[in-house]
């Protein structure tokens, strides 16, 4: 972690053909489970400024110390005045944001591969840059488009039917895939009772249980065949050991057309509620760790926090570049379980995240140290 004050972040707005670093506040958030990344800058202006540009549809790219961190579209710009202030904002989205907002193509993705359909998807709405990240890449058989729908959740539909997810990396390619839990920890984040060796100081661990369920049976209609009525001849349940209250759900499913399928859909699924029942949020100084990287959702970390008896590698899901004048220059980093979200894009690698303990809590000793504390 970078402890040196100042921190010496060039933080660079590229919009038409122009570059601004110099700014009252910001707010840059990319997380996996929200659909477009965001920004938000305000800076300054002058009482005797002439007339600001409107920025809006404009594209832009986000440098933080010469590396890009996102790559995006203005949606609106705002010229706020008083007699005491005077301030500029623009607000947009990443590349996300025109499948967020666009209607999907009338379009028909059977017999495609996931990675096949996806492009066929966005392809038409101008995102040309598409790539698998996962070991598989199966074969669609029912996955109906529906009029209307927006491209963002018929091409997230294609995707999750093989247990993928869909972001967009700072360069504006569009990724099919999910997490490759076999990297190794970036960074070890420690807050110990004593003190000694802490690097943050800021927490919030939330266990949520509302959307998990004891019991969920999910059903399925497959292909009519001649001589048969439509009914729900697909069905698969499942029982969460770790629920002691009965809670059943059903849950019904369109875009399957076989066991083996729903069965994906539903472990999908399930890892989702798995996911929400657990978030750490640990806020820290500084954009970037002790070496100069900057923090980025996918990697992962070891935390050690005594006050939780957490010790253990966690995965980043989610971050916020933040700075204000009050807080100065932060980072928001928000932390899911590690091996639980998109299973199926490394089965192994995620099974293998899962099963592995957490170490023993460990202390320091007051002499630069660390043993196990009792």
């Amino acid at each position: 972690m970078s402890n040196n004050y100042p921190y010496e972040n060039d933080v660079i707005l590229e919009v038409d053909g122009k570059a601004h670093n110099s700014w009252k506040s910001y707010d840059i958030d990319s997380d996996f489970l929200i659909p477009a990344d965001a920004f938000k800058f305000d800076l300054g202006v002058p009482s005797n400024s002439t007339v600001l540009p409107d920025f809006s549809g404009a594209e832009v790219k986000v440098c933080i110390n010469g590396e890009l961190v996102m790559t995006g579209i203005v949606d609106t710009t705002q010229h706020t005045m008083s007699k005491t202030n005077r301030t500029y904002s623009l607000n947009g989205r990443d590349r996300a944001s025109i499948l967020v907002d666009c209607s999907a193509p009338i379009t028909n993705v059977k017999g495609l591969t996931v990675l096949d359909a996806v492009k066929k998807i966005v392809e038409p709405l101008g995102i040309k840059k598409v790539a698998l990240r996962a070991e598989n890449n199966p074969t669609l058989d029912k996955v109906d488009i529906d009029v209307g729908e927006t491209a963002w959740n018929a091409a997230m539909r294609c995707a999750n039917s093989a247990g993928l997810h869909l972001w967009f990396e700072p360069n504006g390619e569009l990724i099919v895939g999910g997490a490759d839990y076999s990297t190794p920890p970036v960074a070890t984040l420690c807050c110990m009772k004593d003190g000694k060796r802490n690097n943050f100081e800021q927490a919030d661990l939330t266990f949520d249980v509302s959307n998990r369920f004891s019991e969920v049976t999910f059903l399925a209609q497959s292909h009519g065949k001649q001589g048969q009525d439509n009914k729900n001849d697909l069905k698969w349940v499942y029982h969460d050991p770790e629920m002691t209250t009965y809670k059943p759900k059903t849950v019904v499913v369109s875009d399957v057309d076989n066991l083996e399928a729903l069965q994906k859909w539903a472990k999908k699924y399930i890892a989702d509620s798995m996911l929400e029942g657990f978030t750490l949020t640990i806020v820290v100084p500084d954009h970037k760790m002790q070496d100069g990287t900057l923090w980025q959702p996918g990697q992962r970390v070891h935390v050690i926090c005594e006050e939780y008896d957490i010790d253990a590698i966690f995965f980043l899901m989610g971050r916020r570049f933040m700075l204000s004048r009050n807080a100065g220059t932060q980072t928001e980093l928000r932390f899911k379980q590690d091996g639980i979200w998109t299973p199926d894009a490394y089965n192994a690698k995620a099974e293998k995240a899962r099963k592995r303990k957490g170490k023993k809590l460990m202390a320091t000793n007051g002499h630069g140290s660390w043993v196990a504390a009792n």
